[in-house]
């Protein structure tokens, strides 16, 4: 037997505490009848309810619920095996655009240097689908998942940090936003894992404004998920330029500065198991992280699933349903029919 939704399964842990909890409704209502009557009469007392009356409702309440949850899982009888191919790696670009990405210690920036490392990954990594996140004090989903390069490559160039309104740099929230995307609620995982690997590439210049990304991370690594995180920026500190030149300064006059935070990525990409590079305008690493990824997609384009499938999930469900009913029908009847005692 094979299952649609896997993730499921883990509801069938719900039948421990209901087993326990209806095993002791039977012993206390029998406690209770005995207390009542007193044990020696309480057969001839209260003829109607006995005591396998009493266990059988009990464990068809059991059994119904039991069938209910088998059914979430989406059960199917599998036969036989066959060879399926991919359909490449589901690529998701998240690129960072704070304010802090227009320092310009990047020729002609830090944003469009990283602007030109996606171009040349998404035209590079062979099949799939490519999406693109957008984030700074909050995520905004600027592509979602599609096939279509030359829509991608035109939102791609349409980003900007005036796309947000909230601006500083916050990681947790757009790693959990982009593990949704990947991961949908309305997928399951067999189709899920036919669809190819799920890769993020991160691009940024490391500052974090809201810390709390190691939860992110680890959140990635458990979904399944590969990262790449591209650190864009040089060490030395660079001045906020100004649209209409200049650069940008304080309520004291001075010049803000922007640091690039490698150290920030780093940590990011060894919690969540991925691997980190380092962007600079006279070296570019979109070649080395496509190879990788390619490399990542052929290695696992084939998958075996069962050659035969047939569902019997609605078998449950109504095995559930003639339970229930059944267990109320006994109810009924017990307390209806004659005392034949």
């Amino acid at each position: 037997m094979c299952f649609a939704w896997p993730e499921n399964i883990v509801f069938l842990l719900l039948l421990i505490p209901l087993a326990v909890v209806l095993g002791y409704g039977v012993l206390r209502e029998l406690h209770i009848r005995e207390l009542v009557v007193g044990a020696p009469v309480a057969d001839v007392m209260i003829p109607r309810v006995r005591r396998w009356v009493i266990i059988l409702k009990k464990a068809l309440l059991f059994l119904s619920i039991a069938f209910l949850l088998i059914a979430l899982t989406g059960p199917s009888l599998c036969s036989g095996g066959k060879p399926v191919l991919r359909n490449g790696a589901d690529l998701l670009f998240m690129l960072d655009v704070s304010r802090s990405m227009t320092a310009k210690d990047v020729l002609p920036n830090r944003l469009d240097q990283a602007k030109q490392e996606i171009l040349r990954i998404s035209r590079t990594v062979r099949g799939g689908r490519r999406a693109m996140l957008l984030f700074a004090g909050a995520p905004l989903v600027q592509c979602p998942l599609s096939a279509d390069q030359a829509a991608f490559d035109a939102l791609l160039g349409m980003a900007s940090p005036d796309l947000i309104e909230e601006q500083g740099t916050a990681f947790h929230d757009a790693l959990e936003l982009a593990v949704t995307l990947l991961h949908p609620s309305s997928e399951s995982q067999s189709t899920s894992e036919i669809k190819g690997e799920k890769i993020i590439v991160l691009l940024s210049d490391g500052e974090d404004h809201a810390g709390d990304i190691r939860s992110a991370a680890l959140q990635l690594q458990k979904a399944g998920i590969h990262l790449f995180v591209i650190g864009v920026g040089m060490v030395q500190p660079a001045a906020l330029p100004l649209e209409g030149g200049g650069a940008k300064r304080d309520e004291h006059g001075r010049v803000v500065m922007s640091s690039f935070r490698p150290e920030t990525l780093q940590a990011l990409a060894r919690d969540a198991g991925g691997s980190y590079f380092r962007s600079r305008a006279e070296q570019a690493v979109s070649g080395d992280v496509s190879e990788k990824i390619n490399r990542m997609a052929a290695a696992s384009r084939w998958v075996m699933e069962p050659a035969e499938r047939e569902p019997v999930s609605n078998y449950f469900l109504v095995a559930a349903v003639f339970l229930l009913l059944a267990e109320t029908m006994i109810e009924k009847k017990v307390c209806s029919g004659p005392d034949k005692r």
